[in-house]
């Protein structure tokens, strides 16, 4: 099965997110999130992790997570698998808990303009309002008052704060301190943000965090997209996954096709008034699909190539006529 890359770095920042297999709880009620939060404190503890943000959602969870040793992997690997063991102990059951592989989008976290930290802390604290879990008439009337969300420790006192849990960076991106009235302002905040959410306003724009693997500016992802490369380096194109993946092979391709037109002396324009069989489209085509990641439909519609077929039989032509090797040879 193909899996996600993960691209990992010393102080690499996350917004992690897993949900219960086939959509079930993984908490098992209150009991469970203390395990799950216990459980989290010996990951950070051994990985030498931070969280600045967290929520437990009955299904599924969010953290918003650094690593300072750049260690992503191995500790989730340790902290999911650990927490499945002693929930499936306590609770009698055997088999996965979550469902598949954990999200992990990398977070630009300096970059103050946009303040996408920010944003993220945001979007994980206002779980439970989105799930109508708070408000009126509910059994949590305060987003702060839901228990299982890390507002409670930023609205409470430091000394009851796990070592590995910070509040700065996400205080310091409202402009509030870490004392009685910076605390009290940022619940005040969240709380006002929760009936914001109840009343039907959905706040920023969440999309990218919904679905991207990258939160940043251009130059902060083309950072991420030459790390995603690295990790790439030495594994088969094949047993690779996921929109990191996609998108470093669509830039790559892009880079390469421009390398390519230019040892065989053509241009974009050429590409647009040449016939779709040209030899010079097929030897593209199939140099292209040697060295990327990208499909035969991208192939066939940048290299103005008509139907995807036209590379499949542009390999067959490169593989089984002497024309075609020759101009496969001219790419080299």
């Amino acid at each position: 099965m193909a899996r996600p890359i993960r691209i990992e770095y010393p102080g690499a920042m996350y917004h992690v997110m897993c949900r219960g297999n086939n959509g079930r709880d993984i908490f098992f009620g209150d009991d469970g999130c203390r395990k799950f939060l216990d459980t989290l404190d010996e990951a950070c503890t051994r990985a030498g992790w931070y969280v600045h943000a967290y929520v437990l959602m009955g299904n599924h969870y969010h953290l918003l997570l650094e690593t300072p040793e750049g260690n992503l992997v191995g500790g989730m690997k340790w902290f999911q698998g650990t927490y499945t063991q002693r929930i499936n102990a306590w609770q009698g059951r055997r088999g996965h808990l979550f469902q598949g592989r954990y999200k992990a989008q990398l977070i630009n976290s300096e970059q103050r303009d946009d303040n996408y930290f920010q944003t993220v802390s945001e979007y994980i604290h206002l779980n439970p309002a989105r799930a109508r879990m708070t408000g009126e008439g509910k059994r949590w009337e305060r987003l702060r008052d839901y228990p299982w969300s890390s507002v409670q420790l930023y609205c409470g006192w430091k000394r009851k704060r796990p070592g590995w849990f910070v509040v700065d960076k996400v205080l310091e991106s409202y402009c509030f301190k870490d004392d009685t009235r910076g605390r009290e302002s940022y619940g005040k905040y969240m709380d006002a943000k929760g009936e914001e959410v109840q009343g039907g306003k959905p706040g920023i724009g969440y999309e990218e965090l919904r679905r991207g693997w990258c939160l940043g500016d251009g130059t902060f992802r083309q950072r991420m997209l030459d790390k995603a490369g690295e990790a790439m380096q030495g594994k088969k194109f094949e047993s690779l996954a996921g929109p990191a993946v996609r998108e470093h092979g669509v830039t790559e391709a892009m880079r390469l096709l421009d390398e390519g037109m230019e040892k065989l002396g053509i241009s974009h324009d050429w590409l647009e008034a040449s016939s779709k069989s040209a030899p010079e489209k097929k030897a593209l085509a199939v140099w292209l699909v040697r060295q990327t990641l990208v499909g035969t439909e991208w192939l066939a519609k940048e290299l103005r190539m008509g139907h995807r077929s036209s590379v499949s039989q542009a390999k067959k032509w490169t593989r089984e006529t002497k024309q075609g090797r020759k101009w496969l040879i001219k790419l080299k």
